[in-house]
């Protein structure tokens, strides 16, 4: 065998190993599952891990948007006519969020934190000052009271109604309605009932605040359980609701979620301020400044009815508390005032709350709740969240001033907290995700390789096989023909010479 032909087949040998190599890489998904057991191990909510910082202090700005509703006929839908509302804002805070008086907690294995949220006015980003600009609203606190106060009672609580000159409606300033207001009727109930303040606002004490202490699974034990909320204020079940299912704390806290999303998996998250934990499904894939991302979304089966989702009546504790789909009644966890929560403009609920309010238009762009969530890393690209404050109003008896009213759920204010990954963010992002697909495909390229050098191969036979071919046909020869007698050869015949 010659040196050219070891060589050939050197290159054959070479190309078998590559492609019988990376083939059997390649099915055994051994850098796949290599790369993974590293990022399970790095994204753990422990000091010196790749998140436990930005964990703790999110960099990516969040927003805060407030929009209210403008009531313009009061006076009519008091006589029983239906309530018309002007949208007003935004009124944008920059919000700043971070996790204080971080623990380690049960030898490492939880993490124990307050996530605390404080708020300041961007009058760029918003349509007025809200210490100036006023809106006409439900006077909240009044219809409180008078749902606590009924039977007996409501005969003396309307005396001092009267006589703190309240009304069924309002009109404050955006500041007041947000940050808190004193309100003449909850002063004069202070005096006598030390549990009641005299105070009120939607967001009231709820600057430079916490909604009490979490503790958090590490994921370190196992990475499903990244950033998994295991007892809050203490507590691993609630107890306004009437069944475990609907006081089940469970899932995260919505800031943040393991690697390796699933499409098929709900995402489970606990909200303080809707008392309750809510779960989304994938909607869609999206792309966020170049980061593949899985849109999750709440289905409409988390604010349905009992009658359209029976898991959900535990949220009904009495037959007053059960509603239609698309709103929930949190009255057991506000202290009985009748608030109602949904999702901007009744979107997802039943036609009915919408065409009792003149002025509303549901619409998915503006009032869907979303995640985008990076699946490799469970990193939020994008987020919206987005949720309204109702009241319950109806006619109370011993209360006058309702006798004409029909049952209407009326809108106060909604709010969209928005949060997009920041560029910084999104670079390193970017390098992790392309070292992740470089590792991971490393088989194929290793295919890719075996496959040019097969290639090579296959040329190198075929080049070898022509030479081999051609020498052949240089050293051939062709077989001499006898000369025929009486004719010319083709060749000079070496005969003697005759004499004449």
């Amino acid at each position: 065998m010659t040196r050219r032909s070891c060589a050939i087949y050197a290159v054959g040998a070479i190309c078998a190993l590559l492609l019988v190599s990376g083939i059997a890489l390649m099915v055994a998904q051994v850098f796949r599952n290599l790369m993974q057991s590293r990022l399970k191990k790095e994204i753990v909510l422990v000091e010196g891990s790749r998140v436990f910082e930005s964990w703790k202090t999110p960099p990516p700005p969040v927003f805060m948007e407030f929009f209210f509703f403008n009531v313009t006929n009061v006076e009519e839908f008091l006589k029983g006519a239906k309530p018309k509302v002007d949208q007003i804002g935004p009124y944008t805070y920059r919000e700043y969020r971070y996790k204080d008086n971080v623990t380690m907690v049960d030898n490492g294995k939880k993490v124990s934190a307050y996530n605390t949220k404080s708020f300041v006015f961007l009058m760029e980003k918003s349509i007025g000052d809200p210490a100036v600009d006023t809106i006409t609203t439900v006077n909240i606190p009044l219809w409180a009271v008078m749902n606590k106060a009924q039977g007996f009672k409501a005969f003396f609580m309307s005396m001092m109604i009267r006589n703190s000159k309240s009304n069924l409606f309002t009109t404050r300033t955006v500041h007041e309605l947000l940050w808190g207001y004193e309100d003449p009727l909850l002063e004069r109930i202070s005096k006598s009932s030390s549990d009641v303040g005299k105070d009120f606002g939607l967001m009231y004490k709820k600057n430079e605040s916490n909604d009490g202490e979490f503790v958090f699974h590490t994921g370190e034990q196992n990475y499903l359980d990244y950033g998994r909320i295991e007892t809050w204020k203490g507590q691993r079940q609630l107890t306004f609701w009437s069944t475990n299912e609907s006081n089940s704390i469970s899932g995260s806290d919505g800031s943040a979620f393991h690697p390796f999303l699933s499409k098929d998996e709900r995402l489970y998250i606990f909200t303080p301020d809707l008392c309750r934990t809510i779960y989304m499904e994938f909607e869609k894939d999206v792309e966020v400044k170049g980061i593949p991302a899985y849109r999750f979304t709440p289905p409409r089966s988390v604010l349905a009815s009992k009658e359209e989702n029976p898991a959900n009546t535990g949220f009904c504790v009495t037959p007053k508390e059960c509603l239609g789909s698309g709103v929930l009644k949190v009255s057991p966890c506000r202290n009985g005032a009748p608030v109602v929560a949904s999702f901007p403009h009744f979107y997802l609920g039943d036609n009915k709350y919408v065409e009792a309010i003149g002025g509303l238009s549901p619409q998915r762009r503006h009032h869907q709740t979303f995640l985008d969530l990076n699946p490799t890393t469970g990193i939020i690209v994008r987020a919206s969240k987005r949720a309204q404050v109702n009241i319950l109003l109806n006619r109370i008896a011993g209360y006058p001033d309702t006798k004409f009213l029909n049952e209407t759920i009326f809108p106060v204010m909604f709010l969209n907290e928005s949060v997009v990954i920041d560029d910084a963010s999104a670079e390193r992002v970017h390098k992790l995700l392309t070292i992740v697909k470089v590792v991971s495909n490393f088989p194929l390229a290793i295919v890719g390789l075996g496959g040019i050098l097969l290639l090579v191969f296959v040329i190198l036979l075929i080049m070898a096989h022509q030479q081999k071919t051609s020498a052949e046909e240089d050293t051939s020869y062709t077989p001499v023909k006898e000369k025929d007698e009486g004719q010319n050869g083709t060749y000079i015949g070496m005969t003697a010479k005759t004499e004449q």
